[in-house]
């Protein structure tokens, strides 16, 4: 990181033409195309009247991207209104350093932040010192202000950022106060000889932490000095990388640099919106690129757009099902939706069932094909299909309540992650063999609201996720997994820092018809996916010690389990087999090679 700080700030100026001998004045030097792209973030937004307005007015000038909004100060209530009223894409200002200016403020509230600030003022070291008894304190106004942000915005901050930085002080970051998969803000990026090499070994150690748990832009810089030839060197960076620039317009010479357009001066193309093209992440800026006008994007801001995404293989009956009951869901206002189907049948067996209820639904319905056979097919070209803000999942055979998509929504803003689960719970008509129901076969986990989600647990007949959740340059789903390819995506998307949480609220309900009442059937499944168990990484040698020792025992336990109950013995059965399919995948035996096992 510090090296290409230092080689931009070793890159030449372009010659003046008075360099080159021309008799001609020389024309200022600046960056020519392509324009460097920035974001241009100003703190301080609710701190008092006069910063909320400074900024308010570069944000309207269009060279100030965002802002970072402080709470219980005196002017954060005008500030949210401000914000919402002009869509002002607005963070969290943490502040842990400057005492609480807003009328009302909780006595309790003021002495616990009064206690962190004296010990975060009193040395230049503090910040990366821990504190154990002040972990409470700590604990207390960070949530404290989450929350007040949460009632004065509507939403909790998806980006964070400090008062003087305080954000990254030890405690902060220790305990894990900050919401995982936030937006928050890194050090600030120095080139060597501009700091200590143990200081900037600090910095970079700190943000590759912060990097573990939150999205983080890949340099900051202060805009203090505006010197051209130092935010040239800056904007060269800009080129290819995400570059944040901080900035106080309450400070005079930085307000006349932004509204005398100094900053487009040097080439500087300020971003609409706090957006990381490198993560991917769908911003203002994204949204303004779609052909709508501005009323429809100020729409869309206040009522997101959500795809259901549906794949089917020759289940008809159960599709139209599901389409009359998403018909009937309960958007309480809040957003709007559409419907994708999928049919991964050549024949195109879903499409009758889609054009019949087409005229029934008052949402838009699309349907598309994909002829080649594969579950991770089907979900890509579902996909593919999708648009909106957030993108919703559930199977043919699924059927959801009346506010399914409503819950999934305010968990998933209310917690201010990338996606959430809820659970799939099994419907068995009357008929259904004893055995079966005495089973917990079909019996899914329901976790509480909020917890957080681990991959192994995760799948796809359930699921609100934001857009960029499945955007990137390769397909999101791996079409190498017959089975199993929801585990794969979900262990990826955690693993580059998505976060993902559950939603008790949000049932579906999953009809089991009676040619998944079979024996065969449980055998057939259970031995593919212990073979695409076998393709996932954590597949190591004790796993594979694990199967080994697990195979024998339970055949062994078969008869004893046999004569206890069938449902017991099916159940011992399918764990037997999940161990053999991943054995006999290792040794390259497919004793399954169906694309699907549908009885």
């Amino acid at each position: 990181m510090d090296r290409e700080v230092h080689n931009a700030a070793e890159t030449p100026h372009r010659s003046t033409g008075a360099e080159a001998g021309v008799c001609e004045p020389a024309a200022p030097a600046r960056v020519t195309a392509p324009r460097a792209s920035v974001i241009v973030n100003a703190d301080d937004w609710g701190a008092n009247a006069a910063a909320t307005d400074r900024i308010l007015d570069c944000i309207l000038h269009g060279s100030v991207s965002s802002t970072s909004a402080m709470v219980f100060m005196e002017d954060s209530e005008r500030a949210a209104r401000v914000a919402l009223e002009h869509h002002v894409d607005a963070g969290l200002h943490l502040n842990l350093t400057q005492g609480f200016t807003a009328n009302h403020v909780p006595a309790r509230l003021v002495e616990a932040q009064g206690k962190l600030a004296r010990f975060l003022r009193g040395s230049r070291f503090s910040g990366t010192m821990l504190h154990p008894l002040l972990a409470g304190s700590f604990e207390y106004v960070v949530k404290a202000q989450l929350e007040e942000f949460a009632r004065l915005y509507g939403a909790p901050p998806q980006r964070i950022d400090g008062h003087h930085h305080a954000h990254l002080c030890a405690n902060v970051q220790w305990q894990k106060l900050l919401p995982e998969g936030t937006m928050v803000r890194r050090n600030f990026t120095f080139a060597p000889g501009e700091k200590s090499w143990l200081n900037r070994l600090y910095r970079r150690m700190q943000d590759r932490r912060l990097a573990r748990r939150h999205r983080i832009a890949d340099y900051l810089f202060n805009v203090q000095p505006p010197e051209p030839d130092r935010l040239r060197r800056i904007l060269e960076l800009a080129h290819h990388a995400n570059v944040e620039i901080e900035v106080h317009p309450e400070r005079d010479a930085e307000y006349r640099l932004l509204m005398e357009d100094g900053l487009r001066e040097l080439g500087c193309e300020v971003r609409r919106g706090y957006t990381l093209h490198a993560n991917d992440l769908v911003g203002i800026e994204e949204r303004a690129r779609r052909p709508a006008s501005n009323a429809a994007l100020r729409e869309l801001a206040a009522a997101p757009h959500i795809c259901v995404c549906i794949c089917t293989y020759k289940r008809p009956q159960p599709l139209r099902r599901l389409l009359q009951d998403l018909g009937s869901q309960d958007t309480g206002g809040e957003f709007t939706f559409s419907i994708v189907v999928a049919d991964n049948d050549e024949a195109r067996s879903g499409e009758a069932a889609v054009e019949e209820m087409r005229p029934r639904l008052s949402v838009p319905v699309k349907y598309c094909v994909e002829p080649q056979r594969g579950i991770a097919r089907a979900r890509n070209k579902v996909i593919e299909n999708a648009e909106g803000d957030y993108i919703a999942l559930i199977d043919d055979d699924e059927f959801p309540g009346n506010d399914w998509l409503l819950n999934l929504l305010q968990t998933c803003r209310e917690y201010g992650v990338d996606g959430v689960l809820g659970p799939v719970r099994r419907y068995l008509n009357d008929d259904a063999p004893a055995w079966l129901r005495r089973s917990s076969l079909y019996d899914r986990a329901v976790n509480p609201t909020g917890k957080r989600v681990a991959w192994r647990t995760a799948r796809t007949g359930n699921v609100l996720a934001r857009r960029e959740v499945f955007a990137g340059d390769e397909p999101p789903f791996r079409v190498e997994f017959k089975a199993g390819e929801d585990h794969d995506f979900f262990r990826r998307r955690i693993d580059a820092g998505r976060s993902f949480v559950w939603s008790a609220d949000a049932v579906v309900f999953e009809e089991l018809p009676p040619e998944r009442w079979k024996r065969m059937y449980f055998v057939r499944k259970s031995l593919m996916h212990g073979a695409y168990a076998a393709m996932q990484p954590d597949c190591g040698a004790r796993s594979i010690l694990k199967s080994l020792i697990a195979a024998p025992l339970y055949t062994l336990g078969l008869p004893f389990a046999l004569i206890a109950g069938q449902h017991r013995f099916m159940t011992l059965l399918v764990k037997l087999c999940d161990h053999a399919g991943k054995l006999l995948f290792l040794m390259r035996i497919r004793p399954i090679r169906e694309e699907y096992v549908s009885d």
